[in-house]
């Protein structure tokens, strides 16, 4: 991500609706959590826990900027 470049906030919380309103549709599960400072990536849907017939399948970043998002 580049922070000086612009970002459409409404075409970005629109994308964001409908990919929150095709998961629930599907019947998925969807928890929200609270955005932290200084972790601006946690906007992203591969910010997400897998569960898998009870195991959690835990993410790794491998830039250190991440670490946080873990």
């Amino acid at each position: 991500m580049d922070p000086t470049k612009p970002v459409d906030r409404e075409l970005a919380v629109l994308q964001w609706q409908r990919l929150h309103d095709l998961y629930i549709g599907l019947g998925h599960e969807v928890e929200l959590i609270d955005p932290e400072p200084g972790l601006p990536d946690m906007v992203y849907a591969a910010n997400g826990t897998t569960v898998v017939d009870g195991s959690v399948l835990l993410l790794r970043y491998a830039l250190p900027e991440r670490n946080g998002d873990e």
